[in-house]
């Protein structure tokens, strides 16, 4: 009997050590996870100061519904199915003329702000995003032939060009 008093102690000492041992571990997983986190939304935040405009990944999910049959137009007779989807942060970046948000789905998106969003709205944003910086550089006269060889056709007829037309 006595053998089995150690056994039993032994095993529960080292059952105690090994659980010391693993809470230990978890406190440094837990914290390193957490400045992970903190990290990559410092990053994302200080995007809107670099000319960074890359979405930067959460590393969380999020559960939307899908309809399998969007173009049955009897509501009853959809049919849905719940899909995980990944998160990113994105930096709203606007143009001076493009005012001060971009709204979808009702929801308000300001310039200079970071936000966590699933891929389709990244994806609208991302494209609304490039065309009002497109937009801006159309109206600002940013010179689109800058890069481009010119031809020497003119559309000046010889007869203008006699009288002296350029």
């Amino acid at each position: 009997m006595s053998e089995v008093k150690k056994n039993s102690e032994l095993s529960y000492e080292e059952l105690q050590a090994q659980v010391a041992e693993l809470q230990k571990k978890l406190k440094v997983e837990t914290k390193a996870r957490s400045e992970a986190e903190e990290l990559a939304s410092a990053v994302a935040q200080a995007g809107q100061f670099s000319a960074n405009t890359e979405e930067q990944p959460t590393g969380k999910t999020i559960t939307l519904s899908v309809c399998l049959n969007p173009a049955e137009k009897d509501e009853k007779k959809q049919k849905w199915k719940d899909v995980e989807y990944p998160t990113y942060y994105y930096t709203i970046q606007l143009p001076a003329g493009a005012g001060l948000d971009l709204t979808t789905n009702g929801v308000a998106y300001y310039h200079g702000q970071t936000y966590e969003v699933d891929p389709m709205t990244l994806a609208d944003l991302k494209s609304r995003v490039a065309r009002c910086w497109d937009h801006e550089k159309s109206i600002h006269g940013d010179n689109e032939n800058a890069y481009r060889r010119q031809s020497g056709a003119s559309l000046v007829s010889p007869a203008a060009r006699a009288r002296g037309a350029r």
